[in-house]
């Protein structure tokens, strides 16, 4: 595991997109993965102005989504997919990109094109990953199933109070839409990222804790090729 301490939430981001860059120029058309929450849109921000400098062309590879909300799509604030798209799949061809449809009712069918999708682009390169509150990653809560492939659950009640920050109000949200954190787990590269100090303690439980299901991002730390990217209020309660 290659722990980075960066001095701000700006030095984070920029470090995890040059990170990503390298690994895009590196690599054209292999498949992406990148988390749609809060902590990755700074990153998000520097790989679009690198893009428009030619730093780096994220139309050379393929992105799949994480995960949805069982319920939303693009026009709802805070989905996944407007997320994304808002932040940075404006800027990529758009047959390069597939991500779950929360208002598909066919949750099975949406699972199973993703895990075509996933295979026909030789699995995942490179999953960029955030830390939930409750140790979650993507929607895999607290004592997810260990399973290959995508699948729905229901959301934890740490997820669904944690929401609003994303919706802006509360909205009647109980099921996820995700990859299985066994299928991120054999993704070849595997990029954390955390930040400020409401993340601390579950950052620590997540890389130095016990390997356990009840805490899902802690099953990586055995990853052949993991990095994490965390700034100095979230790695506070490591011991480097």
């Amino acid at each position: 595991m290659n722990i980075i301490v960066t001095q701000n939430y700006d030095d984070l981001s920029l470090k995890a997109a040059k990170h990503a860059a390298e690994f895009i120029n590196a690599n054209p058309g292999v498949l992406i993965c990148f988390a749609a929450g809060n902590t990755p849109l700074g990153v998000f921000r520097e790989l679009v102005d690198m893009h428009k400098r030619n730093e780096v062309d994220l139309s050379s590879v393929y992105y799949t989504g994480l995960d949805e909300w069982v319920g939303l799509g693009i026009e709802d604030e805070g989905s996944c997919i407007k997320v994304m798209h808002d932040a940075l799949y404006d800027f990529v061809s758009k047959e390069n990109v597939l991500m779950f449809d929360g208002l598909d009712p066919d949750t099975e069918g949406q699972c199973r094109k993703a895990e075509d999708w996933i295979n026909r682009h030789g699995g995942i390169e490179y999953a960029l990953l955030g830390i939930g509150m409750n140790g979650h990653v993507g929607f895999n809560e607290p004592r997810t199933p260990d399973v290959e492939g995508c699948f729905t659950v229901s959301l934890d009640d740490t997820t669904k109070s944690v929401s609003m920050k994303y919706f802006g109000k509360e909205l009647p949200v109980t099921t996820g839409i995700t990859i299985g954190w066994r299928t991120l787990y054999n993704s070849k590269k595997v990029v954390f990222l955390a930040s400020g100090k409401e993340k601390a303690s579950i950052t620590a439980s997540s890389l130095t804790g016990l390997n356990t299901p009840d805490i899902p991002a802690s099953l990586f730390q055995n990853h052949p090729d993991l990095t994490v990217i965390v700034d100095k209020d979230a790695a506070s309660l490591i011991d480097i």
